[in-house]
């Protein structure tokens, strides 16, 4: 936990150095109409946060469709389904398993 307070802060300092950095008012059109007039630093930060949103609500189908079959293996594997069962994979080697002898 308080390796990600340290990290939330540092981002929070380059992100407030980089705001600060660039104060030039830029223009941002779409086609030939003006949409925003502002800070360059709110237009990238502005961006990224828009890219990320977007990238949010494209993966909320495919964490559906998880989800569903989630619950149709544990519906499954509660009724005794032989053909439903998961293989469960081998732990990792101790380094007691791996040494070679000399």
């Amino acid at each position: 936990m308080g390796s990600t307070v340290l990290w939330l802060l540092l981002l929070f300092v380059a992100a407030t150095i980089f705001a600060l950095s660039n104060v030039t008012t830029v223009t941002v059109n779409f086609w030939q109409w003006p949409v925003y007039t502002g800070p360059l630093a709110l237009v990238i930060v502005g961006a990224g946060v828009c890219g990320a949103l977007l990238t949010y609500l494209g993966s909320l189908g495919h964490h559906a469709r998880q989800a569903r079959q989630i619950q149709s293996l544990r519906e499954s594997g509660q009724a005794g389904d032989p053909q439903a069962r998961v293989r469960v994979p081998r732990p990792p080697a101790t380094p007691e398993e791996t040494r070679r002898p000399y």
